[in-house]
């Protein structure tokens, strides 16, 4: 497994962030995008994409694009190296009436700087269009209350214990249906919000020490490992692949 080419580029105002990779075979392991919609285009090569939710693969070949869900579990292999544009953008993001616009705007400037092709383009924004229009309503019930809880508190550290008290379930009873509802574990759950919330900070924390362990993992080896499982990489190489987007003060931002 080798990354030839790993960039990305955020903006931690809107929630959206654009990342390609090419010249790898990296196969993902079984994760979710936890509170973010993932529209992911196959720039070269074939990718494999498995789902949770219907236990079936797809095939996807260059030119072909796949959307993910909220917390839709998945994971991707592949055999032969292989290019992939993945956009991903916060649910909040999309639930706010004109953001689609404002995203289509930035993803238009990124073009201009080389990011994407016009005809990338125009795949990303009509397919983000189309996803405007599935975001999914909050429930109250316990497992979506339990689901927030440990979005916000992703560096805390709960037993299984604690987790099924709050739901009022044996924990047992917790891991099937957590896991039937979002894919994951509860505690693979919590894990990628750790991450999510590592990786956004990885721009601009200095200490990979401090930065580990204000987001809940043991000690710096314990981030490393967990950041290169499910980015392929490590916190260091992935700072040096990012750029942040300056600013636009919305006041319709979803962070």
């Amino acid at each position: 497994m080798r990354h030839t080419d790993f960039r990305f580029v955020l903006d931690p105002e809107l929630g959206v962030e654009l990342l390609a990779s090419a010249g790898h075979t990296m196969d993902y392991p079984w994760h979710s995008h936890v509170s973010s919609y993932v529209l992911g285009l196959v720039r070269q090569g074939t990718i494999t994409l498995f789902r949770r939710r219907n236990a079936r693969e797809t095939v996807l070949h260059a030119g072909e694009l796949f959307i993910l869900g909220l917390h839709e579990a998945h994971c991707l292999s592949a055999s032969q190296p292989y290019a992939l544009l993945n956009l991903c953008v916060d649910a909040k993001t999309l639930g706010t009436p004109g953001n689609t616009k404002i995203i289509a705007g930035r993803l238009s400037a990124l073009c201009r700087d080389g990011w994407l092709h016009g005809s990338e383009y125009a795949v990303l924004t009509t397919a983000l269009e189309c996803t405007t229009g599935t975001v999914m309503a909050v429930e109250n019930n316990a497992l979506d209350e339990l689901k927030t809880f440990l979005e916000t508190h992703p560096e805390e550290n709960f037993s299984l214990d604690d987790l099924a008290k709050r739901t009022r379930l044996d924990k047992f009873q917790l891991i099937r249906r957590f896991r039937a509802h979002y894919g994951l574990t509860p505690h693979r759950f919590q894990m990628q919000n750790r991450l999510r919330r590592a990786r956004r900070a990885c721009l601009t924390t200095t200490s990979l020490t401090d930065l580990a362990l204000a987001a809940g993992f043991y000690d710096q080896s314990h981030f490393i490992r967990e950041f290169r499982r499910a980015t392929g990489i490590t916190p260091s190489q992935y700072r040096r692949a990012g750029h942040i987007l300056p600013p636009l003060h919305l006041t319709t931002a979803a962070e």
